[in-house]
């Protein structure tokens, strides 16, 4: 009961911290709507737009692009599919050591409370107290640090040991979405009722035994969604990838937008298109048969014929079928990459593999050279006062160091004159700078992120199956075949939407806005929010379509639409809470990625650093990254905000 009345107040402050963070981001950057506003400069963006857009729908069709297109797709593919892969066997462990559920699980609420600190909220977050706290929170910041570090950061990293190729991509991939998973797998198991699997731990199980029996399967569903929606990601992040030398379709995406050549450009993203829907159907087809839903396999039951079901596998062969079709692509990635491609002189196989030899030889480490700097950061200490004493004088007299209070005391704080002055001495040190650079990225992810949710939400009851298609099982009504054609429709639309608007890359929607509004903040927020549009609207549906239709009949003949608003919003309603504040942090890095395409801040820094060989510098920037995902991860935990399931 403690545990139930504390979520009022975190949800509560979570809302307060959002309308602060809101009212920061119109304030504390500069917003140019002067597109919108001023009729010159909205014509000629107009014109931008139109011509930019005029180039997209006269794509290049010629037959020798179609097969480069096509064998740069399935390279991308390839490497999409072994990133994942690596990813999901690395998340694993790390997400048993980082959820309190698995690695501390004595010290939880309900019938664990025994042995959990009393009279000091805090000391449960403390890491020092047992040995599992410890590696709990050792495992929580390995995977911070997997994740907070963009993947096109760990693809510069790894050109340098092994050099350019999908393999790189796939590596760089399999590094950040193992940070990513192994967060979400986590907080899956972690909001899981610990009175769901009681019995498991009564009965003497220990805490594999209580993992593999009680908590692993009742997150399964949860954990098999993401796992399938960060494969399509792990697809749609090679534009990005491809821009440092990861091969692909990103490769060439960036290759050809350097010339100019938006009719390649437009070939290109029609096959990163299509290959996100082909990637979407195979989901589904997985999802569907791992699901075991026997009120959604009765539904279609009657409606399948005894030819049909002799080639149809059936439901106890189902799951076996699935990991059959997963282990198949897995092995056709492999062999495509290693001698199934076309990438070598006159069309011969490449072995893309056969870098990865290199980093058990050790030759690839002795590359990495710079790295070493980067693990150096310039932290500029003299400027406010610490080092060697002739560094900090000269810095003195250079006027060069902050004196924080040279005009104005600690007593002046309600004057707005004083926090002025205190931030223009605080620049005069580098750190602070770096840190302020994220204010862009923060900015961009907040309005980007809140408009995403609010655009998701209303997408998600068209985007529904079970509303559109399966409403009859649970609402009682027999629609006529116009009706259930009309619903199918909607439903056909809302995911052409979400598809599109997530099969695009966020990097791609900032270049059609810049068109229109030039480099800056307003093209990157509405890049960020169409692409949080078509992944929240497919997670949360997937939330909703998740639940077991016997959840959804209504015991005083409710309609439909308030079947849905009030049955089905409270039971996924923690389940959009989780995905919309784990899309939040994944939008921060996000736009961190489109500083690299003038939209400015934190990762135009990095990247301006990195390019000039000022090393010490970008892993300043680095850090920032690194503490900026910690501080957001934290706050959530804290909050109770990240909990799927409950």
């Amino acid at each position: 009961m403690r545990r139930h009345g504390r979520r009022p107040l975190g949800s509560f402050i979570a809302l307060l911290m959002l309308a602060l963070a809101l009212l920061a981001a119109c304030f504390a950057v500069e917003w140019d709507w002067a597109a919108l506003t001023d009729a010159q400069r909205r014509a000629e963006a107009a014109a931008r737009m139109g011509a930019w857009l005029a180039a997209f729908l006269s794509p290049d069709l010629s037959a020798e692009f179609l097969r480069h297109s096509w064998d740069l797709t399935l390279q991308t593919l390839s490497a999409a599919v072994l990133g994942t892969t690596l990813a999901v066997l690395l998340a694993w462990p790390l997400a048993m050591g980082a959820s309190r559920a698995v690695c501390v699980g004595e010290e939880r609420d309900g019938f664990f409370a025994s042995r959990r600190p009393q009279g000091n909220v805090l000391l449960r977050h403390f890491p020092l107290r047992s040995p599992a706290a410890l590696l709990c929170a050792a495992c929580r910041l390995l995977q911070d640090i997997l994740r907070a570090v963009p993947d096109f950061v760990w693809a510069i990293i790894l050109v340098a040991m092994i050099g350019l190729g999908p393999l790189t991509g796939a590596l760089a991939l399999a590094l950040n979405i193992t940070g990513i998973l192994a967060k979400v797998y986590s907080e899956l198991w972690d909001g899981v009722d610990e009175t769901r699997y009681a019995q498991v731990r009564s009965q003497g199980g220990g805490r594999l035994a209580t993992f593999l029996y009680g908590i692993r399967p009742l997150a399964s569903r949860n954990v098999l969604s993401f796992t399938l929606m960060r494969a399509e990601c792990a697809i749609r992040n090679a534009a990005v990838i491809g821009a440092v030398g990861g091969g692909g379709l990103g490769s060439e995406i960036w290759y050809q937008i350097r010339f100019g050549a938006w009719d390649k450009v437009g070939t290109l993203i029609l096959f990163t298109l299509l290959l996100t829907l082909t990637a979407d159907l195979a989901s589904n087809h997985v999802r569907g048969l791992l699901r075991g839903d026997a009120a959604r396999a009765a539904s279609r039951a009657p409606q399948v014929d005894a030819a049909a079901a002799a080639v149809v596998p059936g439901p106890s062969l189902r799951p076996w079928y699935a990991m059959g079709f997963v282990i198949a692509v897995v092995v056709w990635s492999l062999w495509f990459m290693g001698w199934g491609n076309r990438a070598g002189e006159g069309g011969a196989s490449r072995n893309h593999l056969a870098p990865a030899a290199e980093l058990f030889t050790g030759k690839a480490w002795d590359n990495l050279g710079f790295f070493r700097r980067l693990l150096s950061p310039e932290l500029d200490l003299p400027a406010i006062g610490i080092g060697p004493p002739e560094a900090v004088a000269k810095r003195r007299a250079e006027g060069k160091a902050v004196d924080l209070f040279a005009q104005y005391g600690p007593g002046d704080f309600r004057r707005p004159a004083a926090w002025s002055a205190w931030l223009d001495e605080l620049r005069k040190w580098f750190v602070w700078r770096a840190v302020e650079s994220a204010a862009v990225p923060l900015a961009i992810a907040v309005v980007g992120t809140v408009l995403g949710v609010a655009a998701a939400i209303l997408l998600t009851y068209p985007h529904s199956a079970t509303f559109q298609l399966l409403s009859g099982r649970f609402s009682g009504e027999t629609a006529p075949p116009w009706l259930r054609a009309w619903r199918g429709l909607q439903l056909a639309a809302a995911r052409a939407v979400a598809m599109i608007a997530r099969g695009v890359p966020e990097v791609m929607w900032a270049f059609l806005f810049i068109a229109f509004f030039g480099p800056g903040l307003v093209a990157g927020t509405l890049a960020i929010a169409a692409h949080t549009l078509g992944v929240l609207t497919r997670v949360f549906g997937e939330a909703v379509d998740n639940q077991p239709l016997r959840r959804f009949e209504p015991t005083c003949g409710a309609s439909r639409r308030m079947t849905y608003a009030m049955v089905a919003v409270p039971l996924a309603w923690r389940d959009w809470m989780t995905y919309a504040f784990f899309q939040f942090e994944s939008n921060v890095r996000a736009a961190v990625v489109l500083g690299l395409i003038g939209v400015g801040g934190l990762g135009f820094q990095f990247n301006f650093n990195f390019e000039w060989f000022r090393f010490e510098r970008a892993g300043t920037y680095l850090i920032v990254m690194i503490l900026l995902t910690v501080l957001i991860d934290r706050s959530v935990r804290m909050l109770n905000l990240s909990r799927v399931g409950r």
